[in-house]
């Protein structure tokens, strides 16, 4: 069915209970709509949300699947716009109601402009009747549940008869909270910590480090494709690949096997790092779940953290994997992270690992790694990708 809404409207939740700084939080989320959704779209604010004015050739249905993937977007419908006269909105609300096609309806209504000439419950009465009386199929009320509900917004001038509520992210738009590194394995959990970071603001720059012995363009498309649908999320993402064959060679010939792993992550953090300066980044990011697994017991990851100085942050520290694959699977990495594939850990996976490491014993260890050189290279070898929602 050909599209009928001319605007898009945008309700924020947190962005809304902020203060005196809520005008920067709003700019960003209105430059960041106006990169996803492209040229000829326009976005202000008014009355409390955001109004997106859409070109005669806009694609409404992709418009609003990119706008519930936007952090700092609480809910969206989109809708009409007419002068607040009574046949006005009924012709509206008519026209809404056409498009969906649905069985069931009633009106919402609520009024900013408390004068005017009927109360919101009277509106509803008018404009459900109408709609009615003069529906081209058969059409019921149902005000406990209907599969369609109109919303008329009465202003002083101008009224908004807004077509189905979609869900959005919520949270704070992309922009606003700093930037980050995430370190990208290609299972579940780091995609959906990246994803963690993006809804509270924050710019994320993803590292991957792969062993280029190891199907190194099955591996690479998998990664890729796990950046590209969280480029979805923030509209474009930076991802950077590491070589780490030579690094792990080195760990391999000099480092216990009960203790590969740890230190393996601790090199990890140490190139983080430096692209983390280099990228003028202010935060690194993992997708530790605490005791998930061997190297993620708060005894180990004292020790890996400590590689670095850097802010640290573990969004998911506190969820088990239901919950972690609830969310990779509403945001669509689900099905790119179960496809099967070797990483650079599984090189590292002792077979009785130890789960209690102390710093002192992993830094006596260490010394025996002659490495400055090798992170060096694998920096200057790093291989950088833009990728762009579409």
């Amino acid at each position: 069915m050909e599209n009928i809404f001319k605007k898009i409207i945008v309700h924020f939740d947190e962005i809304g209970l902020k203060g005196k700084n809520q005008p920067f939080f709003v700019k960003q989320v209105i430059k960041n709509i106006e990169q996803k959704l492209g040229l000829g779209v326009k976005a202000s604010r008014a009355e409390g949300k955001l109004q997106i004015e859409l070109p005669s050739n806009a694609d409404i249905k992709k418009m609003i699947n990119l706008l519930k993937f936007t952090p700092g977007v609480s809910t969206i419908n989109p809708g009409l716009q007419c002068l607040s006269e009574m046949d006005q909105i009924e012709k509206q609300a008519l026209a809404v109601v056409h498009f969906y096609k649905q069985n069931t309806f009633k009106i919402e209504t609520t009024r900013s402009y408390k004068p005017f000439e009927l109360n919101s419950l009277q509106v509803s009465s008018q404009v459900g009747a109408y709609v009615l009386q003069n529906a081209d199929f058969e059409l019921k009320v149902d005000v406990h549940k209907p599969e369609l509900t109109v919303k008329v917004e009465v202003a002083k001038r101008k009224t908004f008869v807004l077509g189905k509520k979609e869900k959005g992210l919520g949270g704070l738009p992309v922009g606003t909270a700093g930037k980050v590194i995430c370190l990208l394995s290609g299972g579940l959990d780091s995609p959906v910590a990246g994803f963690q970071m993006m809804k509270r603001g924050a710019e994320v720059i993803f590292v991957h480090f792969h062993n280029q012995t190891i199907n190194k363009v099955g591996v690479q498309n998998k990664i890729k494709k796990l950046v590209t649908q969280l480029s979805k999320v923030q509209g474009s993402c930076k991802l950077i690949i590491v070589p780490f064959s030579d690094l792990q060679k080195s760990v391999i010939a000099h480092i216990p096997a009960d203790v590969r792993m740890i230190v393996y992550r601790r090199l990890m953090y140490r190139i983080a790092e430096q692209i983390a300066v280099e990228n003028k980044v202010q935060a690194l990011v993992a997708g530790d779940s605490l005791a998930q697994v061997a190297s993620q017991t708060m005894e180990n990851l004292q020790v890996i953290y400590q590689a670095t100085s850097m802010l640290k942050f573990a969004p998911l520290i506190g969820m088990n994997k239901n919950e972690i694959i609830n969310i990779a699977e509403q945001i669509g990495t689900y099905a790119i992270s179960i496809e099967p594939y070797e990483d650079c850990c599984s090189l590292m996976i002792a077979k009785h690992p130890q789960t209690r490491a102390k710093l002192e014993e992993v830094l006596k260890v260490e010394q025996n790694l002659e490495v400055n050189d090798l992170i060096s290279q694998a920096i200057n070898m790093s291989e950088i990708s833009e990728f762009k929602a579409n």
